[in-house]
């Protein structure tokens, strides 16, 4: 299960918005991520998470599936969903889009 900590880990768009936790602001952090997944749906969340976490792993779906703590076949599944809505998904070996 995700907590808190681990989305804000993350070094995607959605850590972008909330920044780097520190010890002295991780209360900002946490008011901070709420203001970001308020009113976002679960699956909306989930899909970004695991799209960033794939490209900081340069499309390395056994990797981002350790990392997400998801099996291989859980990822690709999600991963089959999203290019048949038409999601851009990393291919293995390529670099994010900056």
């Amino acid at each position: 299960m995700l907590g808190t900590q681990d989305l804000l880990d993350q070094q995607g768009p959605l850590a972008m918005t909330i920044g780097s936790p520190s010890p002295a602001g991780s209360e900002q952090s946490i008011g901070a991520l709420r203001q970001v997944l308020v009113g976002r749906t679960i699956a909306d969340v989930e899909r970004h998470l695991i799209l960033d976490t794939l490209a900081s792993c340069l499309g390395n779906r056994t990797h981002a599936a350790r990392i997400l703590g998801i099996s291989i076949r859980t990822l690709r599944n999600k991963l089959n969903e999203y290019m048949q809505a038409g999601i851009a998904v990393p291919e293995p070996g390529q670099r994010p889009a900056v």
